[in-house]
């Protein structure tokens, strides 16, 4: 079902944040904001505020902001049109529906978001005719149920069969959401043929690209992915994610696995607190928004050479993201098995045990370097050493760090000093961390305004976009800030951030967020607003003045047109 776009923004201008949040989270008011501790990382003082005001949520201590719909999504695990029909039924507003056949949006990103979720049906729609695609996934252990959960689809054979759902099959739409491939002669054919689809979903509830797996296991590569797009960077998604975040929060943990397969079948035997990296090592980006949800993450790996090598790759990426809250553990599953055949084979509580026994961080990267190295002399000594010590200088966590090193020290019978002068590691000073936010982040005065507007929407000009250009994101921000004066009626913030995000990506709407978070709501922001208003015509007729003078040098003094010769008269008093 595909939603106007008017329609989350006159949700948005109905129902308030707080009552939403109140329901799910006990809040306290605390001035004009309400406060609890987060729901979406653990802490013991409270840093999640909830504006009334500005009818958004933030947290100062892990970053999670948004409105009502981002809240059931991230709170409760709903897709972004579920999270919509729960806030509607709450007030007793009717959801509208549109054909999703239709590719009627302007905005690419909205287009392309549209294309993929007409391939997805169409992927869905085949599966139920597949007799062969049906037996691989009763084959593998999964029901229809499952299935439809995930919106598990298949891509048949052939070349173009993506002709069915969309009449313009040369669109260029097509190509850029990594449905349909152009190749060096100019012809177009399907990227996914003959492949078992799984929907890659946004943390918004979208789907935003494909998985797809062959049937045959003579064919390569197993997994192949949408590439790169507008929508989906894989260094950044994980597989599964939107289903297993309420799982990952009550269990405390999340599991992270090597295939959709795994995922799928893990679900369905219950262990929903699971996620897969997208056939890339697990990055930086995947660490962080894990993080959110837990602060025990838990990478599981076949025992084979592949899957110790992978797991490698993820410790080394994800050492940077460490805190001396996180804990990272590391689960090898016995030869021969993966995930899947594993809890088929004994079952999900064995599995759900392996977990519990994972090898957190230090001891696994001590076994790693320690495999073929038994420190009997110095020569070994030294080599474990050099080889431990970019890991040091990669982790933050200055408890972890320091209680790592007299470990090592223990090891190799150094002292905590000798292990520093021989590797030149600075020493460690274990601060305070501050709860303290800065009452400011540096901003232009063009961001400013835009932020001041969406805290005071009545105050957006659609005059006001003359004074921008798209050159800059600033720019972009206010543009897109005055359009939304062209769709009439009345707007609060929550509706206008909701309206940009359609525009912007995510991590652009979670620093507005954040920096909206910052002003205080007592402070006289018409009178902000006029100001900086001020200040931004008169630099837009000072530059558009300084371009006409040059424009006008350039000319014979027997050229210049009258207005010209006026300009240059009236140069002195502008």
């Amino acid at each position: 079902m595909a939603l106007p776009d008017s329609f989350a923004q006159e949700l948005l201008n109905r129902i308030d944040v707080v009552d939403i949040i109140d329901k799910r989270v006990q809040l306290k008011k605390r001035g004009s904001n309400f406060i609890a501790c987060c729901p979406f990382h653990e802490e013991k003082t409270p840093s999640f505020t909830v504006s009334p005001s500005k009818q958004f949520y933030h947290c100062f201590g892990c970053s999670a902001s948004g409105d009502a719909i981002q809240f059931l999504i991230e709170y409760e695990g709903l897709t972004f049109i579920d999270s919509i029909t729960e806030l509607a039924n709450s007030i007793g507003l009717k959801v509208p529906s549109e054909a999703p056949q239709k590719i009627e949006k302007t905005n690419e990103i909205a287009r392309l978001e549209e294309a993929i979720k007409i391939a997805s049906i169409f992927y869905q729609k085949q599966l139920r005719k597949s007799e062969k695609a049906i037996n691989y996934l009763k084959s593998r252990g999964l029901t229809g149920d499952i299935a439809k959960e995930f919106k598990i689809g298949f891509a048949p054979e052939g070349w173009q069969n993506l002709k069915i759902p969309f009449k313009k099959y040369e669109d260029e739409i097509l190509v850029k959401a990594g449905l349909v491939v152009k190749n060096d002669k100019g012809k177009y054919y399907d990227r996914f043929r003959d492949r078992i689809m799984f929907p890659i979903y946004s943390d918004k509830g979208k789907i935003i690209g494909f998985g797809g797996r062959v049937i045959n296991p003579e064919e390569t590569p197993k997994y192949y992915n949408s590439p790169e797009t507008p929508l989906f960077q894989k260094s950044h998604e994980l597989y599964g994610l939107l289903a297993s975040r309420k799982s990952i929060r009550e269990k405390k943990y999340v599991l992270v696995v090597e295939g959709y397969m795994d995922v799928v079948g893990l679900f369905q035997k219950g262990i929903k607190n699971v996620v897969a990296t997208l056939g890339t090592a697990t990055t930086g980006f995947h660490i962080k928004k894990l993080l959110r949800y837990t602060e025990e993450i838990i990478f599981c790996f076949d025992g084979d050479d592949a899957g110790r090598s992978a797991s490698w790759r993820a410790m080394n990426n994800a050492l940077i993201s460490v805190t001396d809250a996180t804990q990272l553990k590391f689960l090898f599953l016995p030869d021969g098995h993966d995930p899947d055949s594993f809890v088929k084979k004994y079952s999900s509580k064995d599995f759900e045990m392996l977990a519990k026994n994972a090898t957190p961080l230090t001891e696994y990267i001590i076994k790693k370097l320690t495999q073929n190295n038994d420190l009997v002399n110095s020569e070994k000594k030294v080599k474990f050493l050099n080889d431990i010590n970019p890991i040091f200088k990669q982790i933050n966590a200055s408890k972890l760090l320091l209680l790592f090193k007299k470990r090592i020290a223990e090891m190799i019978n150094l002292e905590m000093n000798e292990i520093d002068q021989i590797l030149e590691i600075k020493k460690t000073y274990i601060k305070k961390s501050s709860t303290k936010v800065p009452n400011r982040l540096l901003m232009t005065s063009i961001r400013k305004f835009c932020l001041l507007l969406i805290l005071r929407p009545d105050l957006i000009k659609q005059e006001d976009s003359k004074y921008f250009t798209s050159d800059t994101t600033d720019g972009k921000l206010a543009l897109a800030i005055t359009e939304i004066t062209n769709k009439g009626g009345q707007n609060n913030s929550a509706a206008v951030i909701n309206f940009l995000a359609s525009r912007f990506d995510a991590d652009f709407i979670n620093q507005v967020h954040t920096q909206l978070a910052t002003f205080d709501d007592s402070m006289e922001m018409k009178e902000e607003i006029n100001a900086l208003r001020a200040s931004i015509v008169k630099r837009y007729s000072s530059s558009t003045n300084k371009s006409k003078l040059i424009e006008a040098t350039k000319k014979s003094l027997i050229s210049l047109s009258e207005e010209e010769r006026d300009f240059l008269k009236n140069i002195g008093k502008l």
